[in-house]
């Protein structure tokens, strides 16, 4: 029997899964050696801000949450002050911005990380030109889906730490 895979809008009632989530994988990265995600953040607070603002996306396997990610469509400050580089569309807030992605440990592998994405790329379209996105310098394995998924490397912002910034147009 096939599961079958839901992409929607986080509740509340999610906020207790989506932290089992972010715990997972802040370990995940301790244990790789990367700094990111180390420092508290994202927290409970924030995931519940993300709700409550219409942000929090997540991806449900046969009813379960097994991954998160908060989108927003009203820009991201830290996007004004790129370096090294520059976007692919003008920084007038029309782009989608993906943070805070994470999947379960037991889906870790599967694709379903990518499945997010595309499930953000899918719900952009039409509503925006681009998508940006950016993860920390020692985060191979978000790079290389950023990279397999098409998005560019525009250089660098300050968001918790330097990081790089990536977009994608639709």
């Amino acid at each position: 029997m096939e599961l079958k895979l839901e992409f929607r809008v986080a509740r509340q009632e999610d906020v207790g899964p989506i932290m089992e989530i972010i715990r997972s994988a802040q370990r995940r990265l301790a244990a790789a050696g990367i700094d990111q995600w180390q420092n508290g953040y994202p927290n409970r607070p924030r995931v519940e801000e993300d709700i409550a603002r219409g942000y929090g996306r997540v991806l449900l396997l046969g009813g379960e949450v097994v991954g998160y990610a908060a989108l927003t469509y009203d820009g991201e400050r830290a996007y004004d002050d790129l370096t090294g580089g520059h976007w692919l569309t003008p920084t007038d807030g029309s782009y989608l911005t993906i943070h805070r992605l994470s999947v379960a440990d037991k889906v870790v592998g599967t694709g379903l990380g990518r499945g997010v994405m595309l499930e953000a790329e899918r719900e952009a379209r039409g509503r925006v030109g681009s998508i940006r996105v950016d993860t920390h310098p020692d985060n191979l394995t978000m790079q290389g889906l950023i990279g397999s998924l098409g998005y560019r490397y525009c250089g660098r912002v300050m968001y918790e730490s330097p990081r790089l910034a990536y977009e994608k147009t639709l």
